[in-house]
């Protein structure tokens, strides 16, 4: 009987690491994602003001 209480014990112990590990990983994952997005969406919104950069540079310095 005190066997089979460790046993559950370390059972309940182990699974609960594994479920944490895993939910870790997940939240990792959801805070990539959001990076990602936040880096596109600033892309996005200054990209054409970089473009007009790059070209009124590439007039200036002409081949």
């Amino acid at each position: 009987m005190l066997m089979m209480a460790i046993q559950l014990a370390i059972l309940l112990i182990t699974g609960r690491q594994y479920r944490e590990r895993g939910q870790g990983l997940a939240e990792y994952g959801l805070i990539i994602t959001l990076i990602a997005l936040v880096c596109v969406a600033a892309i996005s919104a200054v990209g054409g003001s970089l473009s007009d950069m790059f070209n009124t540079v590439r007039a200036i310095f002409p081949n």
